[in-house]
């Protein structure tokens, strides 16, 4: 139940992450599935959960960083935010943290993460 609620809050941080990749044309073979992304983002639950100025590890940015980088189609990005948004339901974390994460890890995105982010768009 712990690793439940955690996997979830890492899941909700991310969902925003995946909405902005940056499409490379590559084939959806290649797209990370929910499955694949949710080991990856453990590494984030602890600074997403912090109430203090704790700052992301190297392995939460490199975590964040991997999802932005495989999720290569608008669909795959759509369907994981989702994935993440049904995990994360009802489970709390940091929202001033969740919208330091990318300036924190050096990943570009254009809009702030938001736990409220419409996944279609």
């Amino acid at each position: 139940m712990m690793m439940e609620k955690k996997i979830g809050a890492v899941f909700m941080a991310m969902m925003a992450l995946v909405l902005l990749a940056t499409t490379s044309g590559a084939s959806q073979i290649n797209d990370i599935s929910c499955l694949e992304a949710t080991p990856l983002l453990l590494p984030c639950v602890p600074f997403l959960k912090a109430t203090d100025n704790q700052k992301p590890t190297d392995a939460c940015c490199s975590a964040a960083s991997s999802i932005v980088q495989r999720a290569t189609s608008t669909q795959n990005r759509r369907d994981l935010c989702q994935c993440f948004k049904q995990a994360a339901t009802g489970i709390g974390i940091n929202p001033d943290h969740l919208k330091q994460l990318p300036e924190l890890c050096k990943i570009t995105i254009s809009f702030p993460l938001d736990p409220n982010v419409d996944c279609n768009t």
